[in-house]
């Protein structure tokens, strides 16, 4: 079966039907994140903003506006680059609804009617960053990311760099992460996490297949509390000429072992 995009959580779906009319609007743009957008969730789409040169791509959906009653607008680069502040518009931008976190309630739920390895980010911040962590998630069908409370909603940035990844991946905050993470233990996950100090190789002993990957702020890495909560510290190896990698680039390659070890992940069927 293929790979389904991201809808609303599937535990928190009631709730977030009742509260559809108050989840925050986001000016998309980019080529691929406005192309999944398209395919994926074309009810929550508001207006489209389109230059005359990408009209054989996004032509269906301009008549698909005018059938349904939306605004639509043909616009200049010049244009597109002011309506959406940026000079990385790629010729389109979409307003649409914006996917919300889900809760810590939510997230248990999930993992205990489908249990399936997920990452918890630790400090990270940059809208980049989350942006690359979730195209590779989705590229190896991980599509639960969680965070601490300061976990930044999805950004306009983040969604670009995603190159559609965002629309699989949904997110979660947790209210106390210390003491979510000592539970994970009683359903049979273990939490992993990288550090530059580490001893064990990630090649040297194999990625538990119910994993909570835990990735670190991406200059002072995982808080101590929450390393201290790690089963396993792993060190990606290398020639040691910088201290570590980029943590989008390190989530890269532990996506990369583990689906080597148990193959890649289908999430189909979950929703």
């Amino acid at each position: 079966m293929g790979f389904k995009p991201r809808s609303t959580p599937v535990i928190a779906a009631k709730s977030a039907v009742k509260a559809v009319e108050k989840r925050p609007e986001l000016l998309y743009c980019g080529l691929h994140i406005c192309e999944t957008l398209m395919r994926v969730r074309k009810e929550d789409i508001i207006r489209v903003y389109c230059t005359e040169e990408l009209l054989p791509t996004f032509g269906e959906l301009l008549r698909w506006c005018a059938q349904q009653k939306k605004a639509y607008h043909m616009v200049s680069t010049a244009d597109l680059e002011r309506i959406t502040s940026s000079v990385h518009h790629e010729g389109v931008a979409i307003l649409a609804r914006a996917p919300v976190h889900g809760d810590e309630h939510a997230l248990r739920k999930r993992l205990e009617v489908f249990p399936q390895p997920f990452v918890f980010l630790d400090g990270v911040q940059n809208p980049h960053n989350i942006g690359t962590i979730m195209r590779v998630m989705a590229h190896f069908g991980w599509r639960t990311l969680a965070g601490h409370q300061q976990l930044p909603a999805l950004s306009a940035a983040t969604a670009r760099v995603s190159e559609g990844g965002a629309e699989f991946v949904d997110t979660f905050v947790l209210d106390d992460a210390l003491n979510f993470l000592s539970k994970l233990r009683q359903q049979g996950y273990r939490i992993v996490g990288t550090s530059s100090h580490a001893r064990t190789s990630l090649y040297a002993q194999p990625l538990a297949r119910k994993l909570c990957l835990v990735m670190g702020h991406e200059v002072r890495g995982a808080s101590p509390e929450i390393e201290a909560m790690f089963d396993d510290a792993i060190v990606i190896p290398g020639t040691g000429a910088v201290e570590s990698l980029n943590v989008s680039v390190a989530t890269g390659l532990m996506l990369g072992e583990y689906s080597r070890l148990h193959g890649v992940h289908d999430p189909s069927g979950q929703d």
